[in-house]
């Protein structure tokens, strides 16, 4: 008598706390939403992405906008607390500036979907409370720029003359450049350019 194979039962993930849960489905939706985009992608990609069950999802965010919101505040949070560290260790704040660029550049080359997350919810941000947040976060990191100006300012390496809301605008644009050649893959911008822009729009340090 032939034995019928039974089907594999679907392996579970492996129990994790419910910190370190939350944050694997936030990894794998940063990176689901960031290519797919909010309309596009559903929870159900995120949990293949994530390894798990779809209902999981719903343990830890009420819908997909919960955790698209708490995605594009995963980001915003990650890029200041790796910022304020580079702040921290540069002798002033204009090379801490310097060290926050390289650091930009190098993290769409090793770990793209953490920024261009944060580019592409500015026009995928669907409206409501979600564009508010958009908004919340795109300004908590231009701040964050803008006082290492002032602080240069004060310290004496600007010049009180100096326009510190211009630079901070020219060095978000800058951030933004960078996003949009990532995304269209324009590899015409070398990273050689990159630091001569870079260099174009940097002030002097004063002696």
């Amino acid at each position: 008598m032939q034995t019928v194979a039974k089907p594999h039962a679907r392996a579970r993930a492996p129990r994790l706390p419910a910190e370190e849960r939350r944050r694997q489905i936030l990894d794998a939706a940063v990176d689901v939403f960031a290519h797919m985009g909010y309309g596009t992608a559903g929870t159900a990609d995120i949990a293949r992405a994530a390894g798990i069950g779809e209902p999981t999802i719903y343990r830890y965010f009420s819908n997909k906008r919960d955790l698209y919101v708490a995605a594009v505040r995963q980001v915003s949070e990650e890029i200041l607390e790796a910022w304020g560290t580079i702040a921290g260790d540069a002798p002033d704040a204009l090379t801490a500036l310097q060290r926050i660029g390289v650091w930009y550049y190098q993290r769409l080359q090793s770990r793209p979907e953490l920024l261009l997350l944060r580019s592409r919810s500015i026009s995928d941000s669907q409206g409501g409370n979600v564009a508010e947040v958009v908004r919340e976060q795109y300004l908590a990191i231009m701040r964050f720029v803008e006082a290492l100006y002032r602080r240069a300012q004060n310290d004496g390496q600007l010049g009180a003359d100096d326009d510190v809301a211009s630079l901070t605008w020219l060095f978000m644009a800058v951030g933004t450049l960078l996003d949009q050649a990532q995304i269209l893959e324009l590899d015409e911008l070398t990273p050689a350019q990159v630091l001569r822009i870079s260099a174009l729009i940097q002030p002097r340090k004063r002696e």
